[in-house]
């Protein structure tokens, strides 16, 4: 594939002179604001070479007219990639573990009844059964992460054709002037097209910017308005979702709030099936800021023997790893030993990212946890899944401190957030917001303040001016 550059006045134009060029299949990868013009980045479908201009490449592995084997697809590429770095990051050990023992010479008188142990027993410190794991993980995880791209990119697909599809009704809908710049930002905002029509079809009747809005934030904090879920303190809970949401660090501000409430000896941590690097040593280290008790389980045998030695525990959180999700909660499931399962995603998710999640129907969510509220500043995909869901949220998070715990979950202010970063370019002038009593009663204060220091710094007295 090529990318190709697109620019015209608006989103609108750019799309039609996509198409026109490129044919209705071309799909969008990015849009953005150039030196007031619309900056469009289409993806085109490249002529197959013939045997003369592949001439050059012949050399290459994978380029081979002459053969008939076509060219291989990016997950088997992807494979072979990993396979040649793992025998080369075996390699590298190997040389390390070869390398000769050098003899420290003795400074110091030092008697011990010890043996003494090799040098090369101590760089063979970490298992054959660790790597392997670490292997088979990075392995998975490589395999997830080309089926997510895979997935974004069929609904880049489908949400451009769906555009196109709406871009002729948008275009014979009567609008003020005034709507303009909102409609404008909403279709350059990464809102899903389903979503886009319902609010730009809100706005139809008003005529101008200020009640458009308020319109807007009215309609879509009633459709994502549902009972908040509890926070989870009591029994045993499972929290999963994609690799870097933050469940990690969620299970120890769980753990952190309820030894507040009962005391760390009555919480339990659980990591379970999780191999990647440096994962157990970050649970250890968060769960020791709280105080509570964290255990490793590596399969479901041990963590049901878990379960059974401390059935004492008021509450039993279990963090699952981002890869083989639906496998793990399988498992755990299995145990029959009444669990919850809460599902953990970013705000800014993405809606590739939530269909993966919620996917699989045999898996039954208590509830809805939100990660990362200070950074999202675009959370389109999640306000259209709560507004298709019924599923409740329980907390949320902000910041990187384990008492960054939210548990009044306050979902209109997604919406503020959403409308406040929209790209309007202008707002007009007389659309400004009215004043409001606040800002009455700050003039008046501001007033009395300048009378006071006119009157302490009289000109008739002190001989000062001021202005």
């Amino acid at each position: 594939m090529e990318l190709k550059r697109i620019l015209a006045r608006d989103a609108r134009s750019a799309n039609e002179k996509a198409v026109a060029q490129y044919g209705p299949d071309v799909m969008v990868i990015s849009t953005s604001q150039v030196n007031g013009l619309t900056e469009l980045i289409v993806a085109v479908d490249l002529e197959p070479l013939t045997t003369e201009e592949a001439d050059p490449f012949l050399k290459t592995d994978y380029a081979r007219p002459h053969s008939l084997k076509p060219t291989p697809k990016f997950d088997v590429l992807l494979g072979q990639t990993l396979e040649h770095n793992k025998r080369s990051s075996r390699e590298r050990q190997a040389t390390q573990v070869a390398k000769p023992i050098v003899e420290v010479p003795a400074t110091k008188a030092v008697t011990s009844s010890k043996p003494k142990v090799p040098a090369r027993a101590a760089s063979q410190a970490l298992p054959e059964a660790e790597v392997r794991h670490a292997e088979e993980h990075d392995t998975l995880r490589g395999k997830e992460i080309v089926a997510l791209v895979r997935e974004e990119l069929n609904s880049l697909r489908r949400e451009f054709k769906l555009s196109q599809q709406m871009a002729a009704w948008q275009g014979g809908m009567p609008l003020a002037p005034a709507l303009m710049p909102l409609r404008d930002a909403l279709n350059d905002a990464p809102i899903p097209v389903a979503l886009r029509a319902l609010l730009i079809d809100s706005i139809k009747d008003h005529d101008n910017l200020v009640d458009a809005l308020g319109a807007l934030q009215r309609q879509l904090s009633h459709a994502i308005e549902q009972e908040q879920a509890a926070t989870p303190t009591q029994g045993l809970h499972v929290l999963a979702g994609p690799s870097g949401a933050g469940k990690s660090m969620m299970v120890a501000r769980l753990a952190q709030n309820a030894a507040l409430l009962y005391g760390s000896e009555k919480v339990m941590v659980i990591s379970f099936h999780d191999q990647r690097a440096g994962a157990w040593n970050q649970t250890q280290l968060l769960s020791a800021q709280s105080g509570v008790d964290c255990f490793r389980a590596t399969n479901a045998a041990t963590l049901k023997l878990l379960l059974e030695e401390h059935t004492d525990r008021q509450l039993v959180l279990i963090d699952t790893p981002g890869v083989q999700m639906d496998e793990r909660l399988s498992e755990i499931r299995a145990l029959n030993c009444n669990v919850q399962c809460h599902a953990l995603v970013p705000v800014d998710a993405s809606a590739a990212t939530l269909r993966r999640v919620f996917a699989n129907t045999a898996n039954p969510w208590s509830s809805l946890m939100l990660s990362k509220l200070d950074e999202a500043n675009q959370p389109w995909a999640l306000l259209q899944f709560l507004t298709d869901k019924t599923l409740g949220v329980s907390v949320a998070s902000r910041g990187d401190r384990t008492h960054d715990l939210v548990q009044d979950v306050a979902l209109g202010d997604l919406v503020q957030r959403a409308l406040e970063n929209l790209p309007i370019e202008s707002m007009p002038v007389q659309e400004a917001a009215p004043t409001t009593a606040r800002d009455n009663a700050l003039n008046a204060l501001a007033v009395a303040k300048l009378s006071q220091v006119h009157a302490k710094f009289n000109p008739e007295t002190t001989g000062l001016t001021h202005e």
